[in-house]
């Protein structure tokens, strides 16, 4: 519109100085022309010799949070640039999939200008869900002047930002063979290594979620601040839990998102328990991979993985316990896509995808 309008200026102009045999307005007429003409070409001097790339490729954010994206500007000209934006594509990988080539990937556009040399602009986008975000530079548009003309180059910058869910634990309750209906879990599983014969390796501050069972009364009375003991880690203190991932690829975002929220509440509950999670899943060519967590690093770790289950270049070991044939009954749990919690093939509990939050909030289940 901007260049229509200045085109008709122009012809206006050339007319009255026609019609009224002025040299005033013919000048400037021709000053006009000139001007539309080196428009044209400054827009392709400015495109020639400004670049952009991500300052980091690699980011990680909690859901909910938001990702500013930098884009470092390189102006090897001598003039600055007034206008120029950037467009970029963002969603969710899918496979070996870019969000530049998914068609239902959102667009961001950057706007600004910048002057010689370097300089750097910045863009937030928001981690709705859990998973690899990934933010892809498509195009990058540089104005002249006047903003008359424009010239466009493509760009193959990419940015992936991991979206980890909130530390929420869900509130757990082991029960031993002789507390439980069938003993769901062995009895060697106990609070942060428990007592079956393993020794104190230290004393510490009592921390919320601690059981009562370890207070040490001497230790307490002497300083007034409930201390608590602390074993050594058993080898086989540790409870197996089982991902069926069946059905992943045809999972939308949201039931993914839930499905990971879960694994995370349900992981950081069981380490509140117990001193680490064996988590066994099948990779995207059918391979078994499994992973110990002890700590919410190593949580993240382990959704990390998840997230780029199937992706090529992924190398996973794959571990004889966890072939059926080889697990004993009672052994671990499974939770399937359907956001439901087996053991054996005994259905223990079934989480809702619309009121998840409110129950790894308030929730406290026995297994």
């Amino acid at each position: 519109m901007r260049k229509i309008v200045y085109i008709f200026i122009t012809v206006l102009t050339c007319y009255m100085a026609g019609v009224f045999r002025s040299v005033p307005l013919m000048a400037l007429s021709g000053m006009e022309a000139v001007l539309f003409a080196a428009a044209f070409l400054q827009s392709r001097y400015l495109k020639t010799h400004l670049s952009a790339e991500a300052l980091r490729h690699w980011e990680s954010i909690e859901k909910s949070a938001w990702l500013a994206c930098r884009i470092k500007l390189k102006n090897t000209g001598k003039l600055p640039v007034s206008r120029f934006q950037i467009k970029l594509r963002y969603g969710y990988a899918r496979e070996a999939g870019y969000a530049g080539r998914q068609k239902n990937a959102g667009a961001k556009y950057i706007d600004g200008s910048c002057g010689r040399g370097e300089s750097t602009v910045s863009m937030e986008v928001a981690g709705r869900y859990c998973g690899i975000m990934t933010l892809h530079m498509v195009r990058m548009r540089v104005y002249d002047y006047l903003s008359l003309f424009s010239c466009a180059r493509k760009m193959d910058g990419t940015v992936e930002a991991a979206v980890y869910p909130q530390e929420k634990a869900l509130q757990l309750e082991l029960l031993s063979p002789e507390e439980g209906e069938d003993g769901l879990l062995q009895e060697r599983i106990s609070n942060r290594g428990g007592e079956n014969g393993g020794e104190v390796r230290q004393l510490r501050e009592y921390q919320s979620g601690d059981s009562s069972r370890y207070i040490h009364w001497n230790q307490t009375a002497r300083t007034g601040q409930p201390w608590v003991k602390e074993y050594e880690k058993e080898a086989d203190s540790c409870i197996r839990l089982f991902l069926d991932t069946d059905g992943m690829e045809e999972a939308d975002e949201t039931e993914r998102d839930a499905f990971y929220e879960l694994v995370s509440a349900l992981v950081l509950g069981l380490l509140k328990r117990t001193t680490s999670v064996l988590v066994g899943w099948h990779d995207g060519s059918g391979r078994m991979a499994d992973m110990e967590v002890g700590t919410g690093e190593q949580c993240r770790e382990l959704l990390l993985r998840l997230y780029r289950r199937g992706l090529p270049g992924q190398e996973y070991d794959s571990r004889a316990e966890w072939k059926p044939e080889n697990r004993s009954p009672g052994e671990g749990l499974k939770l399937d896509m359907r956001l439901g919690m087996y053991r054996n093939d005994t259905l223990l509990y079934t989480f809702s995808v619309d009121n998840l939050e409110e129950q790894i909030a308030e929730g406290k289940y026995v297994l």
